[in-house]
């Protein structure tokens, strides 16, 4: 997350240097939820924005998650941030039929998970809440630029 935020802060793309990551009421508002993996093979958002797939827990292709700047100060000691699920929002679930559990979309494209800043997800704990969440602590970058509190008839410029 860190490296994110330095990352993005120092980006400098199509002549600005004014970018950021955008907080967790942003983000969410590029999410278009009439498309996600499994139905239109696609990430939930908008075709223009391009989107490098990648390959997720349960080895299928997918779509990333990204940062936002919002921290969780109650949770973890504000060692906890907020991303945004373009693809399939993991959980470990156990199937009524069988009794094993199984990795499936819990939350869909568009889910708002927040879990550790940094650390290895091989000693986070797994899964966590009841949904089973699968934890994510690599996670890409979506860059914004514009004010934060000042809203605008455009709203925020998002890097394609």
């Amino acid at each position: 997350w860190s490296q994110a935020l330095d990352w993005a802060e120092n980006l400098e793309y199509a002549g600005y240097s004014d970018w950021r990551l955008p907080n967790a009421k942003e983000l969410p508002s590029i999410v278009d939820y009439s498309r996600c993996p499994d139905v239109t093979k696609s990430a939930a958002i908008d075709a223009i924005l391009e989107v490098t797939p990648i390959t997720n827990q349960g080895g299928k292709r997918d779509y990333p998650y990204c940062w936002t700047s919002t921290t969780h100060a109650q949770v973890w000691q504000a060692s906890s941030a907020v991303y945004i699920a373009f693809g399939r929002a993991l959980g470990l679930m156990q199937d009524r039929r069988t009794g094993r559990k199984q990795l499936m979309d819990v939350h869909g494209a568009g889910a708002q998970r927040s879990d550790a800043k940094s650390g290895d997800r091989r000693q986070l704990p797994q899964p966590r809440g009841p949904q089973g969440d699968v934890l994510r602590t690599y996670n890409l970058v979506r860059c914004v630029r514009g004010h934060v509190a000042a809203p605008r008839a455009t709203g925020p410029q998002v890097v394609v």
